[in-house]
């Protein structure tokens, strides 16, 4: 009998942690209650009380069985890779895309408490362990496959692992705004022709990754910039030309768009959002490549409103640029970023974008502009 009503006690457990983990997805931690939590579970208030003193009790526990749950999904996997530093960096990336543990409602869960854990030492204690100890991981692992590799004095460790990182965060972000039709083979995918590009010597480039990388963000759409939406496009490539430190100027901006457009010098799109509001622009020139000679294609311009930015929005556009330049008989597309964006750079090679170590690029400056 004891042990028939300590397993209806555990179930009971089980169903809280279970319909707290759906609350926190459903209303945040802000607007939680024990009643939300008790009617979605179907259990009495009393119930509830009876295994758990109070919400931030039963917070900590559902807390800590994510990060269990993740930490025992990590151990099987890399239990499974055997010693080799490569494969255990792969079985990283197969647990930190495990269905199970990204399932929409517990990616939503990391970052409720992630976003509330700089008050909360509570918090920050778990969500911080768990981060430094995934990270402290990674580095190792890059590390033993740089000395593998015999690039110690090429390749910075911790740069890698810090853009494993953020790109495998961003994925993550991508399943919370997705829901659960997001493509998870498809991250896996996007994480190891990272690591290929990188550690060439350690990794297969997935060569179907470098080919299916269109994702589409709930209702963004991806559509050329024409005359009838001029005004918004200006309005962004204004703000772009702001970030660079230019002085705002609207009638410059739609002017030099317009002209684009007319001249049909360049192809320019925008990224929309359900209610037609225009969240994104990017700007690309034709050009040729004389040692090829192919057509090819420049990415100069990509801006994405600061409100919506690490959710998928750039990476739709870049993805609208390589059908652009397929469909152009361009051999290659061509951008530029700065040295120490390492998040923008792994985006890129994850996209299949490859960094140039061959060439040095010179400007000259002229005096009448």
């Amino acid at each position: 009998m004891a042990s028939a009503k300590q397993d209806i006690q555990q179930q009971s457990r089980s169903l809280l942690i279970d319909a707290t983990i759906t609350a926190i997805a459903e209303f945040g931690l802000s607007q939680l209650t024990l009643a939300k939590i008790s009617s979605i579970a179907g259990l009495t208030a009393g119930t509830v009380n009876f295994h758990f003193d109070s919400k931030e009790a039963l917070l900590l526990e559902t807390l800590n069985f994510v990060s269990e749950e993740f930490d025992q999904t990590l151990a099987s996997a890399l239990k499974k890779s055997g010693a080799d530093a490569a494969k255990r960096l792969e079985g990283i990336i197969n647990a930190s895309f495990d269905p199970e543990i990204t399932e929409h409602r517990k990616v939503a869960v990391w970052h409720a408490f992630d976003s509330e854990s700089h008050t909360r030492k509570d918090y920050q204690s778990i969500c911080g362990n768990r981060d430094r100890k995934n990270f402290n991981l990674l580095l190792n692992l890059c590390e033993q496959i740089i000395t593998e590799g015999n690039k110690g004095e090429e390749i910075n460790a911790r740069a890698i692992a810090n853009a494993v990182t953020g790109l495998t965060d961003e994925l993550w972000k991508e399943i919370l705004f997705e829901g659960e039709g997001y493509d998870r083979e498809d991250a896996k995918q996007m994480c190891m022709s990272f690591l290929a590009s990188v550690f060439p010597w350690g990794f297969d480039m997935p060569i179907e990754a470098v080919e299916n990388t269109a994702v589409s963000v709930g209702a963004i759409s991806i559509i050329k910039a024409n005359d009838k939406n001029l005004n918004a496009a200006a309005k962004l490539f204004d703000l772009y030309r702001q970030f660079y430190e230019e002085r705002t100027d609207l009638k410059l901006a739609k002017n030099f768009l317009q002209k684009r457009i007319q001249e049909k010098s360049s192809a320019i799109y925008l990224a929309v959002d359900s209610d037609k509001r225009a969240i994104g622009f990017m700007q690309l020139y034709p050009l040729f490549c004389s040692v090829a000679a192919t057509p090819i294609w420049i990415l100069y311009d990509l801006y994405v409103e600061p409100s919506v930015r690490r959710q998928g929005v750039g990476k739709l556009l870049m993805n609208q640029a390589r059908k652009l330049a397929k469909s152009n008989g361009a051999s290659r597309i061509d951008l530029e970023t700065a040295v120490d964006n390492t998040n923008a750079q792994a985006l890129y090679e994850a996209l299949g974008y490859e960094k140039e170590v061959e060439f040095f690029k010179y400007s000259l400056l002229l005096d009448d502009h």
